[in-house]
């Protein structure tokens, strides 16, 4: 048996009621069983970036739509052009139906610049979700 600990966590409504939406509509045993997955699948996307040399990749970003946002993702876009090999802009609803900006990005290039970059887009101010597909 793997040796589990107990951690508290806090979430806001909406998305507690999400988090229940999806234990429910994929079977899930409980909400820990979906974090802990959730968890495994972070991790993973993570490792996948340590891999050396060349790499193709989808990076997707869920953000606030400011001013100072975007032009701070305009910068960002700029200084990784080269591993840029194509991007998709679109604004969404989200599911606490506000307005946010949905960026993607096709990637192919050295896999620690890559990393890098995706460092960056993690770290914009008023990102709400983002993404990470290497192959």
């Amino acid at each position: 048996m793997v040796n589990v600990e107990r951690v508290s966590l806090s979430f806001p409504k909406f998305l507690l009621n999400e988090l229940d939406n999806i234990v429910k509509s994929k079977n899930y045993s409980s909400r820990s069983e979906l974090i802990r997955d959730a968890v495994r699948k972070y991790v993973l996307e993570n490792n996948s970036l340590k891999s050396e040399g060349k790499v193709n990749g989808l990076i997707t970003v869920v953000y606030e739509p400011s001013k100072e946002i975007m032009e701070e993702m305009s910068n960002i876009y700029f200084e990784y052009n080269e591993v840029i090999k194509s991007m998709n802009h679109s604004y969404v609803k989200t599911a606490c139906n506000k307005n946010k900006k949905l960026e993607s990005f096709v990637v192919e290039g050295d896999s620690k610049l890559i990393s890098s970059f995706y460092v960056r887009v993690q770290n914009i101010s008023g990102k709400i979700y983002d993404n990470i597909l290497i192959f």
